[in-house]
């Protein structure tokens, strides 16, 4: 029979986070904040030299952004960055509108005040942004009011459904950011009226706020793509 541990001896539990879940949460993140663009490789030894590892655990976490349909696998075992064509485009609205539609209204009723002002608080930073021309911030401050937002409906099931919806967007949201740079007025507008809504209690309102943002985000990636630039 096998010696168990001695009770006396001081066992420190083991760090179960392995080098390939850091790999895939870094890579999953930037994938979420637009740093990589549609279409872009990313090859396998390029990704092990910048992670300072070896090529194993990027093949397990590439793998595993594949099956999520965040990358798509090319036949030299490496991956590129999915492009979106209109009909994927679409399709990905319509669960967008759908599932985060639902999430907003389990959050409207259960929403405080304090957390309205919160939520306030992450619009505002996403404006700054917007004014001092910064997209990488202003991306990183709508997906937190997003994120925060549907948190706050209570469901366990949502919000990671909804995570892998703007995973496999991602790659499009600082692109759109860019290409919009403020040309119909505030990129944070619909954010704001959602805020107006919250402290309403307008339901619809809010409802219809963060669906104008969901529309015009996909009518502008649908616009960048078939414009003339994207062609070229």
């Amino acid at each position: 029979m096998g010696r168990s541990v001695p009770r006396q001896v001081d066992v420190v539990p083991i760090d179960r986070v392995t080098v390939q879940e850091r790999i895939y949460s870094q890579l999953r993140d930037l994938l979420m904040r637009g740093r990589f663009q549609p279409g872009q490789p990313l090859l396998i030894h390029e990704m092990a030299d910048a992670f300072g590892t070896s090529a194993q655990p990027v093949r397990e976490a590439i793998r595993q952004l594949v099956a999520e349909k965040a990358l798509a696998a090319s036949p030299n075992r490496s991956a590129r960055v999915p492009i979106l064509d209109r009909e994927r485009m679409n399709d990905l609205r319509r669960a967008r509108l759908t599932i985060e539609g639902l999430a907003l209204e389990l959050a409207a009723e259960r929403i405080t005040g304090r957390e309205i002002e919160a939520l306030a608080a992450l619009v505002d930073a996403e404006v700054r942004a917007d004014d001092a021309s910064r997209p990488e911030q202003s991306v990183a401050q709508n997906q937190a009011f997003h994120f925060q937002l549907y948190r706050l409906s209570g469901s366990a099931v949502l919000p990671p459904i909804i995570e892998s919806l703007w995973l496999q967007i991602g790659p499009y949201i600082r692109r759109a950011a860019e290409y919009f740079d403020a040309r119909e007025g505030r990129g944070a507008e619909f954010h704001l009226a959602a805020i107006e809504a919250l402290r309403r209690g307008d339901v619809p309102g809010l409802r219809a706020a963060i669906e104008d943002d969901i529309n015009r985000f996909f009518d502008l990636c649908i616009e960048i793509e078939h414009s003339p630039s994207s062609a070229a």
